[in-house]
């Protein structure tokens, strides 16, 4: 996203981008097109990635192009989604979805995006059916778009938060704009992504909802959370418990 810095850079970024690197390492696998990356955000949506590539596979053999998926119904759909959190409702919007896309752009592709800027892109992903700032910034920043748009989802906000990159009490919808103001000015879509996925796994392993595990943290000595012993069940406005 553009935006003017209202925060100093954070110098712990680097550090703890190498440090959840080297913890958890991330193999590299070639970005996806956006509109697949689109799909398959839609779907991950409180399921766990492994079933939703799962899943995603599944539809793709079931539905051959998007076209095929734009007209498919809903209870033909249901039994291919079988296993995503809240499969009625993603039944009810994929549809739906790709029949904006085609509404507003005549076409089934997201390639244009490319040639807008992140905040321009994210504003126009979030007026589509079943997209908010979680599945439009992934889909930016995952795909071949590679925009430098931060991911925060409801599990890597706890790191965030506890962390402190950003104030306490931020709302989820707003801590990415945080990171962005901190962030090193060199880093791209690819730390960014790396960030991502390595508080993800950190949230998973040791950054639990209620008590974290700080002793097995690799990032404890960074943590002001950590260091003064206040890593509890903590509530924030406008979001789940950390």
């Amino acid at each position: 996203m553009q935006m003017s810095l209202t925060f100093a850079r954070d110098k712990r970024l680097p550090d703890i981008l190498d440090r959840l690197s080297r913890a958890w390492p991330s193999p590299a696998r070639p970005n996806a097109e956006p509109l697949s990356q689109l799909v398959f955000m839609v779907l991950v949506g409180g399921t766990p990635t492994a079933v939703a590539l799962a899943v995603f596979q599944r539809l793709r053999q079931r539905f051959r192009n998007w076209g095929d998926l734009r007209d498919a119904d809903p209870d033909v759909l249901l039994p291919v989604l079988r296993g995503v959190e809240r499969v009625t409702d993603k039944a009810t919007t994929l549809p739906r979805l790709l029949q904006a896309i085609e509404t507003k752009r005549g076409e089934l592709d997201l390639g244009f995006l490319e040639q807008w800027n992140s905040d321009e892109a994210m504003t126009w992903l979030c007026a589509l059916p079943g997209v908010d700032a979680t599945i439009a910034a992934a889909t930016l920043s995952f795909s071949t778009l590679r925009k430098t748009v931060a991911t925060v989802d409801q599990d890597s906000a706890r790191p965030v938060r506890r962390l402190r990159l950003a104030p306490e009490g931020t709302p989820i919808s707003a801590l990415d704009r945080h990171i962005m103001e901190r962030m090193p000015a060199d880093w791209k879509a690819a730390e960014l992504n790396r960030l991502y996925q390595g508080l993800t796994r950190l949230a998973d392993k040791v950054c639990h909802r209620g008590k974290p595990d700080c002793k097995h943290c690799p990032l404890s000595d960074l943590c002001p959370t950590a260091a003064n012993s206040t890593a509890t069940i903590l509530t924030f406005p406008g979001a789940a418990q950390s």
